[in-house]
C-alpha cells in the first residue's frame, strides 16, 4: 500500500509542478502579447503625431505656394501690360511717322516730331521697366519652384508615414 500511496502522491506532485509551468508560461505568454501590443500602439501613436505634424507643415507649404503662384501670376500680367504697351506706342510712332510726310505746314510737323520724340522717350522708359519686370518675374518664379519644391518634399514624407500605416481596414456594410 505504501508503494501505491507513494505512487500516486509522485504523480500528484508532478501534476502539480507541470500545472505550476504551463501556468508560468501562459503568465509569461500573456505578457509578452501585452508588451507587443503596447510596442503596437506606441508606434500607431508616434506615426499618428508624425502625420499631423506633417498635414499641417504641408497645409502651411501650401499657403507659401498659392502666395507665390499670385505673386508670379502678378509679375507676369504686369509684365504682358508692359508690351501691351510697347506695341501700343510702337503703332502710335509709326502712325506720327505717316502723319509727318502729310503734314501740310512746319508747325504742325513740329507738333508731330516732338509727340514722336515724347513717345520714344515713353518706349525708352519702358525698356526700362520692362527689364525690371522681366527680373521680378524670374525671382518669382524661382521662389514659385522652391515652394513647389517643398511641398513635394512634404508631400513624399506624408505618403511615406501613410504608405507604413498599411492598408485601412475595411468597413462591413451594414444593412
Amino acid at each position: 500500500m505504501f508503494k501505491r500511496g507513494g505512487l500516486i502522491f509522485l504523480f500528484c506532485v508532478a501534476a502539480v509542478a507541470t500545472c505550476f509551468g504551463q501556468s508560468h508560461d501562459s503568465d509569461s505568454q500573456a505578457l509578452r502579447e501585452i508588451l507587443t501590443e503596447l510596442r503596437a500602439i506606441h508606434d500607431d501613436m508616434r506615426i499618428t503625431e508624425t502625420t499631423q505634424l506633417l498635414v499641417a507643415e504641408f497645409e502651411m507649404q501650401q499657403a507659401v505656394v498659392n502666395r507665390a503662384t499670385e505673386s508670379t501670376d502678378s509679375a507676369r500680367s504686369k509684365l504682358n501690360d508692359i508690351h501691351i504697351d510697347q506695341k501700343r506706342i510702337a503703332v502710335e510712332i509709326d502712325q506720327a511717322e505717316e502723319q509727318m510726310s502729310k503734314a501740310a505746314n512746319a508747325d504742325e510737323r513740329n507738333a508731330i516730331v516732338q509727340e514722336n520724340e515724347r513717345r520714344k522717350a515713353n518706349s525708352d522708359n519702358l525698356k526700362n521697366i520692362e527689364h525690371g519686370a522681366s527680373t521680378t518675374l524670374q525671382e518669382m518664379e524661382q521662389r514659385l519652384q522652391n515652394a513647389q519644391d517643398k511641398l513635394a518634399s512634404i508631400e513624399a514624407e506624408l505618403n511615406a508615414v501613410v504608405s507604413r500605416l498599411g492598408p485601412a481596414p475595411s468597413n462591413p456594410v451594414q444593412k
